[in-house]
Order: structure tokens, then C-alpha cells, then sequence
């Protein structure tokens, strides 16, 4: 039987996802897409409705392709309808308006000086006229008591210059500024505290108000029954989804143990609540309507708790999920539940296509998937004949199943994979469970006195076992594979391997074993070609890290990298800045030196001697402060960079007199008003100068 047939609305679905990717990543628009459209969905309608042209067989090929076109396209202008930046009101086109009307569309995330709230601009003034605009902004506002009390939906008039959301400064780091474009978010401000004023008017969603007081409330709950610290943090994140106060280090922890998942509403924590409220309604299975009644029950509690976690994407994705089988249960048993997911992922694009772009809707259907098409075979493998063993292993090929579906995608955006994941999830899927039902009992008991502060205790419990489980997992020596960094084409081909294996496997067919191996050939061949030009790189690289001086001197899979000791000791800013670059770049061996220390190495094609840098033909060097004998004509150093580092205390002018020199680089370290004075020195004396503040970071290829 052909597969395609079973799965029809999927095969429909491809072509306008198709079109969605195009858009996003094309940026153009159609000239009059909109009679384009018009004019297809007639001929389609045509070839639906006439008879002898839609029962002829010959002519079924100009119908499918005319259908494939329509979704493409429609796809395509959803997403430029989507898209805030090419409407022609959107608020960066009055670049003269000197105040802004805007509505908050979020709760406040405290950073350590400001709180970061994204808004609404709705409208603008500009000469003196108030116009109506669009467009979303990300917010700074200066910490102070007034804006403490900032809510979702407020109204406020601000006295602001929007800029433009900056590219990533250093190569191969998160691109921040796509990431909120996906957000329709292109601009940011920082708002001191006089210059914005609240009007006391909330006009935000009826509903989403409603979902984030409720939120707070049952936070409130937590707090008063003496929940706090990281039992807090996970217990607060695991259960309503509030993941504003998780540290850097416990989300690392969990990420390195293949827990992470567990961290966010998905589809895990809607699935037990499908899972509980499916059995506890299991009697409504009896009579003549019930099966229609328990559908609105499900849905309602289904949504109800969507709503309570905030609307996330992640959280939208999972209930859709679960509604439409829900829905098809309820109407069609038979339906294929690839079919299912398929309706769910369109009517979710149909909403934002946007959500294509995120991480965690691609992991999420993909998991869902695999777990869909794979778990049922490796489960099928093996059948425990005691009730335990039965649950660990339900649980072990559901984790297989999901792994499978998701690790390429895992290696391509983390450059990671945890070793223990199958371990980690054997008990964090039982705890996390636990976790669920007890954080839920509690919004109805924590304010029965005795009752709350037992549950609370136990709930706290439980998540510490979670919390020391994933730190236990984490520390063990191998727990966590770091560096993999595979290509876009590298990832594809990992995915096809994967399935010929499968299918190798499962169908016992040579000619899959041999594609299989086929596809291993091609990935060998492209880490040979990849592995040569490793092999022949040479970069210096000085990178900008706000307050912080670092440079890298590459050759092949070697590196010998120069950084503050503040960033030496901080993994999360050597994740971010520095080592993301590395994986890209497959160094694999690094050699590390702290600039506040007396530093003398040397090796085939590199030397340093405290603040001289010899690397392969180029000489550098780093200047803090001069030294202290007087220079001669005789005494000056012939090198090819100088990095001023440190807001050292000299003029370009007398650089001259110690050094000859074709270039200068202002490090991150030094403060502003000191770059742009030293720039106005190079521009009088016409030194050629590169300042990594204003331009990112410096990238010589050798």
C-alpha cells in the first residue's frame, strides 16, 4: 500500500512549510501574490468540481501540482503577512518621533540592573502628531520601585531612541538578533526611570491577564508554604512553567543529563495531564453521549492548563497536539496519527509561522514522531514478564524512540549529547510525574495551614531527589559528549542515516543496508574535504566581551587562547563567547594563558613573552602601559598589531616613538569615551585602527 495515501494531509502539508522556510529566509515579497492565489484556488476549485476533469486519471498530475503550488504560496504570504518590519507602519519608519504610546505584552524578566519587558508600540509622535503604528520592542527599564509594579498590559508613554537590535559580535555565537527577529522583534531601549510614564490604563488580553495573575497566585502558594531556593526554581518552572528564577548552572546540569526537557511545559507534562484527566473520566466512556462529553472536558482541562502555564509556544504546540487526538478519538478511532499531528502543526503555522523557527517545536514534533513511529517497534523487541520491569522498559523505548528522532537536530544546535540520557529519564520521567500531581494538589491544599506546609515538604522533596538525580548524572566523568558541531548537510545526512538503518533493521533488506553504508561514504567524505581545510587554517582572533580582553591564535585543531582570568573561570562566558567558535572551527586541543599573569611559552609557531606575541609570520603585541626607560630612534619595535587593552593611560602619538606598526586594535576592555578619543588620534595621524566595540570582533585569516 502506498504510504502516501495514509497519510494524506501530510503530503499537503510539505509544500507550505516549503513556503514558509522560502519567505523567512528569502525576506523579498511577491508583487499581487494575492490574484495569483485567487486565480489558482479557481483553477483548483475547477478541477475539483468538473467531473470529467476531475475523474480523468491523465489529468490528476496538472491538479496535484497546481494544489502544491497554492500551498507553497500561501505559506509564503502568511509568513510575509507575519512579518511587522514590511508594514509600512511599522514604528522604525519615524525615525524623528521623539515619544512613543505603547502596551507591555509580557510580565517583567528581572536581569541584575533593569527589568526586560517586550512591548506593543502602537503609536508614535512626531511634529507634534500623534500616528498610529505597529511593531514589537524589547525594554530595559531601570530597576527603581515604580517599575517593580509594571504588569502585563500596561499602558505607558515613553521618551526614547529605539536602536537596532545588534548582530552577534563574535563569530559562531548565539545569534540573539535572529532570534528575536522570529519574535518580530528587531529594536530595544533602555528606559531610564524619568523618561516613561505610566497612564494607569491596562489593555491587555482579557484572558492572558487572567492566566498571569492566576500564576502569581498560585506562586504565592509555593512561597507561603515554605518552598524556596532551587526546589523553588525547578518545582515553579516542572509545574507552571516560570522559569525566571532557574540559574545558568541548574539548566546546564540538567542540559548535560538530557533532562532539560522537563524544565518547560511540553509535551511530557500535557501528556500526564491528558493521561490523569483521561483516566479519572474513564466512566463517561458508558453512556450514549459521553464519549462527547468527556471531549469538551479534556479539551477544557487541557486548555485550562495551557492558559495557566502562560500560552508559551511550547505549551501552545503540546495542547494543540493532544487536542486534535482528542478530536480524532473522539470522531474517527482509525485516524493515522500522522495525520493528526500534521493538522496540528498547520493550524499552529496558520497561527505564526514563526514557530517553524523554534527549537523547541522542531524537537517536540520530532520527538513526538519518533515516538509515534519508533517506539512501538523497539518496544515490540523485548517483553518483560513482571509489571517493573515492564514500566522501565516502556520508558527506556521511549526514550530510544525520541533520542533517535532528535539527536542529529540536538548535535546541530547544542553541539552536545548527553550519555546517560536512557538513566537520567528512568528517573526523571517518574519523579517529574510525582512532582506534577503533588504541585497540582497544592494549588487545592496549601491553604489548609498543616495540610500545605506537609505537601509543601514533600513536594520539595521530591524535587531535591530530581535536582540531586540530574546534578549526580551530570558530574559522573562521561556524562556529557561536548564539541560536535555538524553542518546543516552533515545534519541531513545523519537524519538519512538513521532511518536506512532503521529500516534496514526492521525490514531485513540489503539494499537499505547498502544505502545505509552509501550514506556513510558521503559523511566520510565530506569530514576527509572538511578535515583538510582544518588542517590549513590560521586565524587571529580578538574577540568582543564586554570589560574583557581575549584573543585566539588558531592553527589547524589547535589553539592557544589569551583571556582575563574572569573569563577563564566562567564556563557559561567560555560557552557563549568562545567555544562555540571552537566547535565550528573542530579545535579540539586548547592551551590557555591569563593575561594578569607573566606569561613565556613557545612552540614551532608560537611564542609569548609576557605582553609579545609571536604568531607564525605576524608579530603583536599588547599594550597595557608603556615602559618605563625612555625610547630612542634605535629602540623602536617593528611589529604588525598593536591591541590596546585596559584603558591604558597613553596617546597614539606616542606609540609612534616606541613602535613601528601597520595596524591598531582597540580590545573590548577599554571604555568608550577612551576608544573614540584614541580614534580621533589614529584619524589625525592617519593610523589605520580597528576598534572591536563598534565593528565586533577582529578576525584575521593567515
Amino acid at each position: 500500500m502506498n504510504i502516501w495515501s495514509q497519510i494524506p494531509f501530510l503530503r499537503l502539508f510539505l509544500p507550505f512549510i516549503i513556503g514558509i522556510l522560502a519567505a523567512i529566509y528569502s525576506g523579498l515579497q511577491i508583487v499581487f501574490i494575492d490574484y495569483v492565489l485567487l486565480g489558482l484556488f479557481i483553477l483548483v476549485a475547477l478541477f475539483v468540481f468538473i467531473k470529467k476533469i476531475n475523474i480523468s486519471f491523465r489529468y490528476s498530475w496538472i491538479s496535484g501540482s497546481l494544489i502544491t503550488i497554492l500551498l507553497f504560496l500561501c505559506g509564503f504570504q502568511i509568513t510575509v503577512l507575519n512579518t511587522d518590519k514590511s508594514n509600512p507602519n511599522h514604528f522604525s519608519k519615524f525615525s524623528d518621533a521623539e515619544l512613543f504610546y505603547v502596551k507591555t505584552s509580557s510580565t517583567y524578566l528581572e536581569k541584575e540592573k533593569s527589568y526586560k519587558i517586550t512591548a506593543n508600540v502602537l503609536a508614535a509622535k512626531q511634529n507634534g502628531k500623534w500616528i498610529e503604528t505597529s511593531g514589537n520592542v524589547m525594554c530595559y527599564f531601570k530597576k527603581d520601585s515604580t517599575s517593580k509594579n509594571i504588569h502585563y498590559g500596561d499602558c505607558m508613554i515613553l521618551k526614547t531612541k529605539f536602536t537596532e537590535i545588534k548582530s552577534p559580535q563574535n563569530p559562531s555565537e548565539f545569534d540573539y538578533k535572529r532570534f528575536l527577529s522570529y519574535h518580530n522583534i528587531y529594536h530595544q531601549a533602555y528606559i531610564s526611570s524619568e523618561n516613561w510614564k505610566s497612564l494607569g490604563i491596562n489593555e491587555g488580553n482579557k484572558i492572558l491577564s487572567a492566566s498571569y495573575s492566576l500564576r502569581e497566585y498560585l506562586l504565592n502558594i509555593y512561597r507561603e508554604n515554605k518552598i524556596s531556593g532551587n526546589e523553588f526554581a525547578v518545582g515553579s518552572a516542572l509545574v507552571l512553567g516560570y522559569t525566571d528564577k532557574l540559574d545558568q548552572d541548574l539548566i546546564s546540569a540538567y542540559a548535560s543529563s538530557g533532562a532539560l526537557h522537563v524544565l518547560s511545559v511540553s509535551g511530557l507534562h500535557v501528556g500526564i495531564i491528558y493521561i490523569i484527566c483521561n483516566y479519572l473520566l474513564f466512566f463517561l466512556d458508558k453512556f450514549k453521549h459521553g464519549k462527547f462529553i468527556k471531549m469538551i472536558l479534556l479539551l477544557s482541562a487541557l486548555w485550562f492548563y495551557a492558559t495557566l502555564t502562560g500560552l508559551s509556544p511550547a505549551v501552545l504546540r503540546s495542547a494543540a497536539m493532544f487536542s486534535f487526538v482528542v478530536i480524532a478519538k473522539t470522531w474517527r478511532y482509525d485516524t493515522n496519527i500522522f495525520n493528526t499531528l500534521a493538522v496540528s502543526c498547520f493550524a499552529l503555522l496558520m497561527l505564526n509561522p514563526y514557530f517553524i523557527m523554534d527549537v523547541g517545536f522542531q524537537l517536540s514534533y520530532l520527538a513526538v514522531f519518533g515516538i509515534v513511529s519508533i517506539q512501538p517497534w523497539v518496544y515490540e523487541k523485548w517483553r518483560p514478564k513482571t509489571w517493573l520491569m515492564n514500566e522501565i522498559w516502556l520508558i527506556v523505548s521511549v526514550s530510544i524512540a525520541a533520542q533517535l528522532a532528535t539527536f542529529p537536530l540536538g548535535l546541530f544546535y547544542f553541539h552536545q549529547f548527553p550519555n546517560y540520557f536512557l538513566l537520567s529519564n528512568l528517573i526523571v520521567i517518574p519523579v517529574s510525574t510525582i512532582i506534577l500531581g503533588y504541585g497540582l494538589l497544592m494549588f487545592v491544599l496549601g491553604k489548609i495551614s498543616a495540610i500545605g506546609i506537609t505537601c509543601g515538604k514533600i513536594f520539595s522533596f521530591f524535587v531535591w531527589i530530581l535536582n540531586e538525580s540530574v546534578r549526580i548524572t551530570d558530574e559522573t566523568p562521561g556524562s556529557l559528549i561536548q564539541g560536535i558541531s555538524p553542518s546543516i548537510l552533515e545534519t541531513g545526512i545523519i537524519y538519512l542515516l538513521v532511518i536506512f538503518l532503521i529500516v534496514f533493521i526492521y525490514k531485513k533488506q540489503m539494499k537499505y543496508f547498502f544505502i545505509s553504508l552509501s550514506t556513510i561514504i558521503i559523511s566520510l567524505t565530506f569530514q576527509t574535504i572538511e578535515a583538510h581545510s582544518i588542517r590549513k587554517q590560521k586565524a587571529i582572533i580578538v574577540y568582543d566581551i564586554p570589560k574583557i580582553s581575549a584573543y585566539d591564535f588558531i592553527n589547524g585543531k589547535q589553539t592557544l587562547f589569551l583571556a582575563d582570568s574572569s573569563l577563564l573561570h566562567n564556563q557559561s562566558g567560555m560557552k557563549f563567547h568562545i567555544k562555540q567558535n571552537w566547535w565550528n572551527r573542530n579545535v579540539a586541543n586548547q592551551k590557555t594563558f591569563e593575561n594578569e599573569k607573566e606569561n613565556i611559552f613557545s612552540d614551532n609557531n608560537f611564542s609569548i613573552r609576557n605582553n609579545f606575541i609571536q604568531f607564525e609570520n605576524k608579530r603583536i603585541v599588547v599594550v597595557k602601559e608603556l615602559p618605563a626607560f625612555n625610547p630612542s630612534i634605535n629602540q623602536k619595535l617593528k611589529v604588525d598589531i598593536i591591541i590596546l587593552s585596559k584603558n591604558a593611560k597613553i596617546e597614539i602619538q606616542e606609540l609612534q616613538k616606541w613602535y613601528e606598526f601597520k595596524k591598531i586594535i582597540f580590545d573590548s576592555s577599554n571604555s568608550k569615551w577612551k576608544i573614540e578619543k584614541w580614534k580621533k588620534e589614529c584619524v589625525d595621524l592617519k593610523i589605520d585602527f580597528y576598534s572591536v566595540n563598534d565593528l565586533g570582533a577582529y578576525i584575521e585569516e593567515i
